[in-house]
């Protein structure tokens, strides 16, 4: 991904060639589903909410500043749109894996093994859970978008050192709580 071409795109998009988002949709929606599905495990939910996302881009094409950066701006649409989602709902109520249990099994040869594994990603799921909404989505956007600490700061309005000291002491209660949930 060329973050300049990014760029140039969304000032395109900004001048009225709106037919450029689409190459915009084709390069984010799955980091925003990505994003979204780790903050309320619904696929349905996190389908609607990229959707959304685009349309605020669409409709706030005018904020875009020239010389601004696609990806912070994106993402702080992306979680704009989540917190008002997160403010309507109030909480989620989170769901299973999308696939039946009974499903996933029959297909893996190795059925001891994989219960392991469903065992040790439900484990997580529920330390990420007991997380606050505000350490979720700082470990969303850094570990599983993959979002640079300078660009998560920027959003954010803090330095990349005070990203960093946040995402180390995160990681460090998640992995506590997992392995409180493991014994």
């Amino acid at each position: 991904m060329n973050l300049l071409e990014d760029h140039s795109l969304m000032l395109k998009v900004k001048e009225g060639e709106v037919e450029k988002l689409n190459l915009l949709y084709k390069r984010y929606s799955r980091r925003f589903f990505g994003f979204f599905y780790g903050m309320t495990n619904d696929g349905a939910t996190s389908e609607d909410l990229v959707q959304n996302v685009f349309m605020r881009i669409l409709k706030y094409k005018h904020t875009y500043k020239e010389n601004g950066d696609f990806e912070v701006w994106a993402f702080q649409m992306a979680r704009n749109v989540h917190h008002d989602h997160y403010r309507k709902n109030k909480r989620y109520a989170f769901q299973e894996d999308m696939n039946p249990y009974e499903e996933r099994l029959s297909e893996n040869i190795n059925q001891e093994v994989e219960m392991e594994k469903s065992d040790e990603l439900n484990y997580l799921q529920k330390a990420l859970a007991n997380l606050s909404e505000e350490k979720r989505e700082l470990i969303e956007l850094v570990r599983f978008q993959k979002v640079k600490y300078a660009k998560v700061a920027e959003m954010l309005g803090v330095t990349e050192s005070a990203i960093k000291v946040r995402v180390h002491r995160i990681l460090k209660e998640l992995r506590e709580s997992y392995i409180k949930m493991d014994v």
